[in-house]
């Protein structure tokens, strides 16, 4: 049974309803997490709480994470097959920007660049997502209705 798209994705009138749903539940998990995370990291290395504290946030943290994960297989478990290909292009573009980059930057390192944290190529892979959700759009989705 075809549903009837209106544009929730851009131009690209790429989301249902329950996908701009599921999508928005995503990101608000994603973006909390983002935030409990980055104030635990800040609040523990400058030593401002205390370790039961710290614990806490930290276990916190993983809780959020846990839910983001969820919420983002709901999204794909319930997107269509176009959606899913556009998503797994972008996973699999950002792994292989993630791995790409974790080996050049160690070569990197050992010939005297910056060391780098261990989190740090989690950006590069979010980024390489952002850019394979934005390739695999262009590439598969009409602007036509």
């Amino acid at each position: 049974m075809s549903t009837v798209r209106k544009s929730y994705f851009g131009c690209a009138g790429l989301l249902t309803e329950r996908d701009a749903r599921n999508l928005r539940i995503f990101n608000t998990w994603m973006m909390g997490t983002l935030v409990l995370w980055a104030g635990t990291t800040i609040l523990i290395e400058r030593h401002v709480i205390v370790w039961p504290i710290g614990w806490g946030l930290t276990l916190a943290s993983f809780i959020a994470c846990l839910r983001t994960t969820q919420a983002y297989i709901r999204f794909m478990r319930d997107s269509d097959e176009l959606l899913r290909k556009i998503q797994l292009e972008g996973l699999a573009f950002a792994f292989a920007g993630g791995v790409v980059f974790m080996l050049i930057w160690r070569l990197c390192e050992r010939l005297g660049a910056p060391k780098l944290d261990c989190d740090d190529p989690f950006l590069v892979m979010m980024l390489c997502w952002a850019l394979g959700q934005y390739l695999g759009t262009r590439r598969y989705a009409s602007t036509e209705p």
